[in-house]
This record gives structure tokens, C-alpha cells and sequence, in this order.
């Protein structure tokens, strides 16, 4: 014989889930009369501060403590602050004179290309600094007529030096053109 399931055989179940929602629509009804209760004390008492700021002498500025604008505002960027240098080191011996920098008509810089892409200068600039180059981009001027980004490697003050990385540029397939 097979076995029926009746309601008579679930009937503590149904009485503890009746229990359960009688005491959670139990709270539900206490907790909207406290709230209300709550919501007239504070509206009464909020009536009376704002009747006594109505009748209290209006102050040079009355600005709120936090306003939505403070709540979003971002933080600025960090800027980039030179590091801390460490303490000098007091040295007995005289340190020799620095050498003097070299005049800047006598640097050297090798033109390897203008384009007028920005990006087109950039990608230049990263092969010829793969390559072991120090290159660097000079943008054209905003009254510039005939606007170039120009690619150079360089400055050089020594012509020593500079002969040798021309010969390095040309070996690798550009053609560099001499700027001072």
C-alpha cells in the first residue's frame, strides 16, 4: 500500500509556520507605531530648531558642515616633489673644481626625421631608443606655419662622439641630417 500525505500529517508544521508569520507581522505592526512615534518627536523638535534659527540673529555665513560637492570631490593628482637630498658627507680633502658645461652653441644634435603625427614622432622615438639612441621630439611651435614634430638624437658636445653616433644612425638605416 502506498502511503498518502495528508494535511492532518502536516499540521505541526503548518502550526509552526502560522506562529512564524504571526509574530514577524507582530513586529512589523509594533515597529511602524514606534517609528511613527519617533518621526513626530523628531518633526516637532525640528520645527522648534527651525523656529529658533528663524528668530535668532542670521549669522555672517552659514554654511553646512558637509555638502554633496566635499562628499565627491577627487583628490588632486600627486605631484612629483624632488627627493629628499641626503646630509653632505664632510669630506677633508678639497674636492676639485667641477669642469665647466659646454657652451651650448658648441651641442651637437643629429635631425632623423620631421613628421607631422604625434604618434608617428613617438614610435620613431621608441625604436631609436631601443636601439641604445638618446632621441628626444621637438613639437612645432602653436604659430608654427608649417607644423613638424622633429625626431633628434643627441645633443653631443663632444664631436668625437657625435661622429661616432652618426655612423651608428647610418649603419642602422637612417639618415641623420647635423643640428645645432
Amino acid at each position: 500500500m502506498e502511503d498518502q500525505t495528508t494535511w492532518k500529517g502536516h499540521s505541526f508544521t503548518l502550526l509552526v509556520f502560522t506562529g512564524i508569520v504571526v509574530l514577524c507581522s507582530l513586529f512589523f505592526i509594533l515597529g511602524t507605531l514606534v517609528g511613527r512615534a519617533q518621526a513626530q518627536k523628531v518633526g516637532s523638535s525640528g520645527a522648534a530648531a527651525l523656529a529658533a534659527k528663524i528668530d535668532a540673529k542670521p549669522a555672517a555665513e552659514d554654511k553646512p558642515d558637509f555638502t554633496f560637492y566635499e562628499a565627491v570631490k577627487k583628490e588632486a593628482p600627486a605631484t612629483l616633489q624632488p627627493a629628499a637630498e641626503p646630509p653632505a658627507k664632510i669630506d677633508p680633502k678639497p674636492q676639485p673644481a667641477p669642469e665647466t658645461p659646454a657652451k651650448l652653441e658648441n651641442l651637437v644634435n643629429y635631425q632623423i626625421s620631421a613628421v607631422r603625427k604625434s604618434a608617428d614622432a613617438e614610435k620613431l622615438l621608441n625604436q631609436l631608443k631601443k636601439k641604445g639612441f638618446r632621441a628626444f621630439i621637438l613639437a612645432p611651435s602653436s604659430t608654427d606655419q608649417n607644423p613638424f614634430f622633429r625626431v633628434q638624437v643627441g645633443p653631443f658636445a663632444d664631436t668625437t662622439e657625435a661622429t661616432n653616433v652618426k655612423k651608428k644612425l647610418e649603419s642602422a638605416g637612417y639618415q641623420p641630417i647635423l643640428r645645432k
